[in-house]
């Protein structure tokens, strides 16, 4: 009798204990958020960089037939179009140009190692930056890719380098916006409250900055001082655990105003399952869009809305709202 009381009271320890550990398992590994895309009507064209699966691919909304993607050996960072329906995208070491139309590259420079992001300007240069030994290194070729001139700053590791209408160039380093010129001055040197890693900035006619800030998942305005004005997104946003966010990246000030930001969510091919992969705010601040299709993309750091933009042509945010560059 006592040997049977005490095998039940044996078994219903175990039982407690495993439905106890399995709660405390529950707890200490989540499950991956559900994601929950808003409704919304618009829609758009859109190239996306596609980090996690090395490639680019093309999107539009009204005609899912029309989607396309162009593979690479490896992964890239930052992406521009510039002109003839062809686009040039930094490597590790340098630049690669594609054509959209046959989607095969159509040019490749190379012996640059570290290249993080590549801009081609209206008078042909090429201007490329990235990490280096003792800091960052900005590089300019000519049109036959000859070096013209190279800058060196002391800063750490950057991501992406944007134009100024001024002719300087903004890139982050950590929790820093810097502004710099093409001969190595740094004109600025500002820290981004709350933020843990500056990917984008572009500058707005107002002399106010846009800044994606990767880990904070937010995007800030900035005045010209770096007080922070607005954030557009960020982890405590009512939209932010539905919608998975996570590092946001690179973004793209459209002409109405709103900003498109991509969300990435992983260096894995299935990281896109995690979040959503971009998101449109208007200029209040509103999330008024979000796209989110995993089969068809992994983990983004990049896009570029096409609806009304000429491929024909180079193609900058000088000015923040990307358009064509007058020569």
């Amino acid at each position: 009798m006592k040997i049977l009381l005490f095998q039940k009271v044996h078994a219903i320890g175990v039982i407690f204990f495993l439905v106890c550990f399995s709660v405390l398992s529950a707890e200490k590994e989540p499950a991956e958020p559900s994601i929950k895309i808003p409704q919304s009507s618009i829609k758009h064209r859109f190239l996306l960089e596609d980090e996690s699966r090395f490639q680019v691919v093309y999107v539009d909304q009204n005609d899912p037939s029309k989607t396309w993607a162009i593979t690479f050996p490896g992964r890239y960072r930052d992406y521009q179009l510039i002109g003839g329906n062809k686009i040039i995208l930094s490597t590790g070491e340098g630049y690669r140009e594609y054509s959209m139309d046959t989607k095969q590259m159509t040019k490749e420079v190379k012996g640059f190692p570290g290249t993080r992001f590549a801009r081609r300007r209206n008078n042909g240069t090429t201007v490329i930056g990235g990490d280096v030994k003792d800091g960052v290194e900005i590089t300019e070729l000519d049109s036959q890719d000859r070096i013209l001139r190279k800058a060196n700053f002391k800063c750490g590791s950057i991501r992406l380098g944007r134009f100024t209408p001024q002719g300087t160039l903004l890139f982050g380093s950590g929790d820093r916006l810097v502004e710099g010129t093409l001969d190595g001055r740094i004109v600025k040197d500002l820290k981004v409250e709350g933020c843990k890693n500056v990917y984008q900035a572009l500058r707005r006619p107002d002399d106010h900055l846009l800044v994606a800030t990767g880990y904070s998942s937010d995007l800030v305005e900035l005045d010209a001082e770096g007080k922070v004005l607005k954030r557009f997104g960020g982890m405590s946003a009512p939209e932010a655990r539905d919608l998975g966010y996570h590092f946001f990246s690179g973004f793209q000030v459209l002409k109405n105003g709103n900003i498109v930001v991509s969300n990435w969510s992983g260096h894995a091919p299935k990281d896109s399952e995690k979040g959503v992969q971009l998101v449109e705010f208007n200029p209040e601040g509103k999330l008024v869009w979000a796209w989110h299709d995993a089969q068809i993309a992994g983990s983004i750091h990049g896009v570029i809305i096409l609806d009304d933009i000429d491929c024909s042509v180079l193609n900058d945010d000088i000015s923040s709202v990307l358009g064509p560059v007058l020569k």
